[in-house]
């Protein structure tokens, strides 16, 4: 079983790549129907590919950042709740708590004599 860091880098992992793919897409569309990018045609400012790269980087980045805080959250207070069912002694807290399974009954054995 993948631990914690390998499955949160898996998933970063699979984010990243359907990010890449939907940046790719339009461009697989423009081959796909025969059209020239404004890029391909050779008027666009660098300046503002440029721009538009390292923003890019940054809404990913930030998105990544919250991805990972809202794990991080989610994995302490699935520990926290693991930890408290292990205080407890496996008792579950809430609506069942106080309710206790009766005890098995014991079949007494008449002893021959």
């Amino acid at each position: 079983m993948p631990s914690p860091q390998e499955q949160f880098a898996d998933s970063l992992r699979s984010g990243q790549e359907a990010v890449a793919k939907a940046v790719d897409a339009p461009k697989s569309a423009q081959s796909a129907f025969g059209t020239q990018s404004p890029a391909a045609a050779g008027s666009f400012d660098p300046n503002q590919v440029i721009d538009q790269v390292f923003d890019f980087a940054e809404q990913m980045l930030r998105a990544q950042r919250e991805y990972a805080k809202t794990l991080n959250a989610s994995a302490a207070s699935a520990a926290e709740a693991v930890r408290a069912h292990t205080d407890t002694g496996g008792e579950t807290k809430g609506a069942d708590a106080g309710r206790s399974a009766p005890a098995p009954r014991r079949q007494s054995r008449a002893r021959k004599g």
